[in-house]
């Protein structure tokens, strides 16, 4: 059922899953319609999960290929060219809040698997490390590109792999604008369990059936809950660095657009 554009949800009665999907096989990011749509729908899921009385969410994309190419660089570059501060504020606010709610399990007790089958890159790499459990095919390729552009990833990723690898390893790999396969950070233990490619959804609905995808422990729940004022504090770093980007950091992210566009930025 699609309660807003790009935001798909089903009620798995058999699994007793609720499943979360977003974004279409055209649009391949995470827009400013998409954003503002799944940030409109928060309360609606929250609902959904409590009347159902559900323990489960399981989120994927709408891609196959693709968990997401990240955020709206088309809208960045236009609210930078316009000094469209307030856009680009609503965008960032709304991101660190759907990040921080999908973290708390939709302000229920709900634990929230991502299971992806495809590529996750800055704002969709963010997005699945807000979730308690990673479940990642075997092919699947992470990075945070926001360094080459002169920025950083700033919806969620230094709060959340701080809690997971501490500062100083989160910092480094922020800035190295480095590819990590799925076995890498199954290392790091970013995710959780890795699956054969094609068999994510089968193995996700496998491993809760078997109980795997359990709530943590009181104090682990209270060290890693996020707070959306500290991710708010970090957001406006970001805000103002990509107001105040240079020429040639603009037309490398020009670059990315393109490549955004042509569904080749996994090649960058």
């Amino acid at each position: 059922m699609e309660i807003k554009k790009n935001i798909n949800i089903k009620h798995d009665y058999k699994n007793e899953i609720l499943w979360i999907e977003i974004g279409s096989d055209d649009e391949l990011f995470y827009s400013y319609e998409t954003i503002c749509n799944f940030y409109d729908s928060l309360d609606s899921i929250k609902n959904i999960i409590e009347t159902k009385k559900l323990t489960h969410v399981f989120f994927k994309s709408s891609s196959k290929k693709v968990w997401s190419m990240g955020g709206d660089l088309e809208m960045f570059l236009n609210c930078i060219k316009n000094n469209d501060v307030h856009q680009l504020r609503d965008y960032a606010y709304k991101c660190v809040k759907i990040v921080c709610d999908i973290n708390n399990g939709f302000r229920t007790n709900a634990i929230v698997v991502s299971i992806l089958q495809g590529n996750a890159f800055g704002g969709g790499f963010e997005c699945a490390l807000s979730t308690h459990y990673i479940l990642a095919e075997e092919h699947v390729k992470f990075s945070f590109p926001e360094s080459l552009f002169g920025t950083f990833p700033g919806m969620g990723a230094y709060s959340l792999l701080t809690r997971k690898v501490g500062f100083f390893k989160s910092h480094e790999m922020i800035n190295s604008s480095q590819k990590w396969d799925a076995h890498e950070l199954f290392n790091l233990k970013l995710v959780t369990h890795i699956a054969k490619t094609q068999k994510g959804i089968a193995d996700a609905i496998d491993l809760k059936s078997k109980n795997i995808f359990t709530s943590k422990n009181q104090f682990e729940t209270v060290c890693s809950k996020l707070k959306v004022d500290e991710l708010i504090e970090i957001v406006d770093i970001w805000i103002n660095q990509v107001m105040s980007l240079d020429t040639n950091k603009i037309e490398f992210m020009r670059k990315l657009i393109d490549a955004q566009k042509k569904r080749t930025v996994f090649q960058i």
